[in-house]
């Protein structure tokens, strides 16, 4: 039996795409301080750029997978990439928070767009058995730029200043846009799985579940995430955000690295575990997180369960939507991005009303109803493997 060849460079390129979309989302959050000071509004205001950029993605992920169907994959790719340059050249530039906040739900409908289309792409690049793989390399562009590229970026925000650093991100989808163009290959368009209607798909056993444990994994994340800043100083941790979200990005990368090397074959356990993993390391955070040594070690244990959850999730999404890979793509993406805008929305508002305590305990409360729906989805949702048929 011979082992099939990974589309590499096109796996790359897509990874890419991911680790640029993602500093472009939650950049804000790694530049907080400064970008608040700067457009004069407070951090929570920062924060909810966040949730601004979800918004946008919320609004466009499921009707562009309908939309777009007789777009060709490389050339929505290439439109989209062409957003974001755009979208990040006039956030470098902008002064005022409003414009800065039409400009986010803009680039986060960008976002919409190449979520379900990076996925879907990848999934029919290669065979059934691989598509767990694949997905998790794509993704695995979103864990570098938790890993490396956010933590960079908060650097790069306090050295050269955010507006220089949104500026950079612009430079890296003009390289992005001419590697798809040169080297991507097309995959043409009219696919009638694109057009299966979504109340088909959430028809389908297991779909429902996966929703709504992408909602509240999401939701969980983000409500601790984006305000990581202010849990650091109440811990008594000040002036090491950007130390922190490397450690964070560490443990994502192992994270990916461990999701890529069972997600094809023990998908539930995989996801279980680390869902397990985050409840754990928040509820550290939560009890000893004044310990600087605990807080850290716990950041990173967090960080590996992060880390593969988005693979894990797609990949579950697509298995379940049987022959419709972008809907149920979209479907998650949609669901995630709200789980992303309630959480940093809901975490400012426990911010001003509740003070930075309660975020991580929240998080936590919520980790484990994941934990509850998992061990429900077992038969349907969250198969052992990622044994699906895609076609």
């Amino acid at each position: 039996m011979t082992h099939e060849k990974l589309p590499l460079v096109a796996l790359l390129a897509f990874a890419t795409a991911a680790f640029s979309a993602i500093i472009t989302e939650l950049l804000p959050a790694g530049v907080l301080l400064e970008m608040a000071k700067d457009l004069q509004v407070p951090a929570s205001s920062i924060g909810q750029l966040v949730s601004y950029y979800a918004i946008g993605t919320v609004l466009t992920a499921i009707p562009a997978a309908a939309i777009t169907s007789s777009i060709s994959h490389k050339s929505l790719l290439l439109f989209v990439i062409a957003g974001f340059f755009i979208s990040n050249v006039i956030t470098a530039f902008s002064q005022n928070y409003f414009l800065t906040v039409i400009v986010r739900v803009l680039a986060g409908g960008f976002g919409g767009i190449l979520w379900p289309l990076i996925a879907g792409y990848a999934s029919r690049l290669v065979s059934t058995k691989n598509t767990g793989k694949a997905i998790a390399i794509v993704m695995g562009g979103s864990t570098f730029a938790l890993s490396i590229g956010l933590p960079v970026g908060a650097f790069l925000g306090r050295l050269i200043g955010w507006r220089f650093t949104f500026g950079a991100l612009s430079c890296l989808s003009l390289i992005l846009i001419g590697w798809v163009a040169w080297k991507i290959p097309n995959i043409k368009s009219g696919d009638k799985s694109k057009n299966t209607p979504i109340s088909k798909v959430l028809a389908m056993p297991g779909v429902v579940v996966v929703l709504s444990t992408t909602f509240i994994a999401s939701l969980a994340v983000y409500i601790a995430y984006t305000y990581l800043s202010p849990i650091l100083v109440a811990k008594g941790i000040k002036d090491s955000a950007g130390f922190a979200l490397l450690l964070f990005g560490i443990g994502a990368v192992v994270g990916i690295f461990i999701t890529g090397r069972f997600i094809d074959h023990y998908l539930r356990m995989t996801l279980l575990l680390s869902i397990i993993l985050g409840a754990i390391s928040l509820f550290l955070i939560g009890v000893a997180g004044h310990i600087h040594t605990i807080f850290y070690a716990s950041i990173i244990l967090w960080g590996i369960s992060f880390g593969g959850m988005p693979s894990l999730l797609q990949t579950a999404a697509i298995n379940t939507a049987k022959g419709a890979p972008e809907v149920g793509s979209s479907m998650t993406v949609t669901v995630y991005n709200i789980g992303i805008f309630s959480g940093a929305f809901l975490g400012g508002l426990l911010l001003d009303f509740a003070g930075p305590d309660v975020l991580s305990w929240s998080s936590f409360i919520l980790m484990n109803i994941v934990i509850l729906l998992i061990i429900i989805g077992r038969k349907f949702a969250f198969s052992k493997s990622s044994g699906a048929t895609i076609t």
